[in-house]
């Protein structure tokens, strides 16, 4: 069997007598080929502090084609409190401040494809926001405790999917970023 190069130049890959194709091959992460080649990565930087006990501080919505990934996630308190995540809130965010995610290659110029808003009780007391499910916490214990978190098998939201971050103590500033890019399957 001869492998084709695909591109008419006349060349074809070598076998090996165990059938194995020899390659010399670069490897990159997602993000980073992601972040390089599309210049589609960010950071969402945040810090809120809620209103009252369980109230929604964070949601982003993608509403671009491409997939938003969501890698990971640093969180620092200045008290104890837990701290929650939720997918698939649905509604419309009570009174919110729009935060800009920072692009994460210099010489990109694209803006993330979504809404982004920070608030003191996007939820207005379970009103606004509603029926999401949760997929992670984080129990702070003490403050000024400041973790950062590799979402290991990512979020993945599709066009109109949301996220929310919640934080169970009024008395608690919840500060960090989400790490996070739009990647093609495609690409």
């Amino acid at each position: 069997m001869i492998i084709l190069d695909g591109k008419g130049r006349g060349t074809s890959a070598g076998v090996s007598d165990e059938n194995r194709l020899y390659v010399n091959a670069i490897s990159a992460s997602a993000e980073h080929h992601t972040n390089h080649h599309d210049g589609e990565a960010y950071n969402l930087l945040f810090s809120q502090s809620p209103t009252a006990a369980d109230d929604a501080i964070l949601y982003i919505e993608n509403k671009n084609d491409i997939d938003l990934i969501l890698e990971g996630i640093e969180l620092s308190v200045d008290a104890a409190c837990t701290v929650y995540m939720k997918i698939g809130d649905s509604g419309t965010p009570n009174n919110p401040t729009a935060i800009t995610p920072v692009n994460l290659n210099s010489g990109s110029g694209k803006n993330a494809d979504g809404t982004f808003y920070q608030g003191a009780d996007l939820d207005n007391a379970g009103a606004s926001l509603t029926g999401g499910t949760k997929t992670n916490h984080w129990i702070f214990r003490a403050a000024t405790d400041t973790h950062c978190y590799n979402l290991s098998q990512d979020i993945i939201l599709k066009k109109s999917g949301t996220i929310t971050l919640w934080c169970d103590s009024s008395a608690a500033t919840v500060t960090g970023w989400v790490s996070m890019n739009y990647h093609n399957v495609e690409g």
